[in-house]
């Protein structure tokens, strides 16, 4: 769901930012499930065409930022590359980091933000607050979905707000 989200805030926006999904614990090429495409039709978004893929080392290895939704999530990311750590955020604690920080477009390049996204943890190696996590509502009522959903959708705009400038434009 926050793969959509953000594919469609970014269109929004013109960017060009590539967003890729991936999972820890899926196999490649299935479908959403039924509740999350119910889920996402409330945002007039179609999840119909989406599919699965399994978080492999070349993913990690060539994203400059990587959200994960739980901290089992950014451990396994860290099992994969360890340098993945400092680049490797919960999505609600890049939203909270990411107001605390210069805006990208100030910055030479995205990868000095993430780096300052990364020093405003202020040297905790663990990762976020309990409060930044957005958990999986996988065989879960569509209700709890509805509520991720919803969640994904603030998150996600916000980080689009974050990371482009034309959004920032736009408060």
């Amino acid at each position: 769901m926050a793969e959509a989200f953000l594919k469609d805030y970014f269109l929004k926006t013109s960017s060009e930012i590539e967003v890729i999904s991936a999972g820890i614990n899926v196999k490649n090429d299935f479908g959403a499930t039924d509740k999350a495409i119910k889920a996402m039709e409330n945002f007039n978004i179609d999840m119909s065409n989406h599919t699965t893929r399994l978080l492999e080392h070349n993913i990690v290895e060539n994203a400059e930022l990587i959200i994960a939704m739980t901290r089992p999530h950014e451990l396994s990311i860290s099992k994969i590359q360890q340098q993945a750590r400092n680049r490797t955020f919960l999505a609600g604690e890049i939203v909270r980091l990411g107001s605390l920080v210069s805006r990208p477009e100030v910055l030479p390049s995205f990868k000095l933000w993430v780096e300052e996204l990364h020093s405003a943890r202020a040297g905790h190696m663990t990762s976020g607050r309990a409060g930044d996590e957005v958990l999986d509502p996988f065989n879960k009522p569509l209700e709890e979905y509805e509520k991720v959903a919803m969640r994904l959708n603030g998150i996600c705009e916000v980080l689009c707000k974050l990371l482009t400038s034309e959004a920032n434009k736009n408060p």
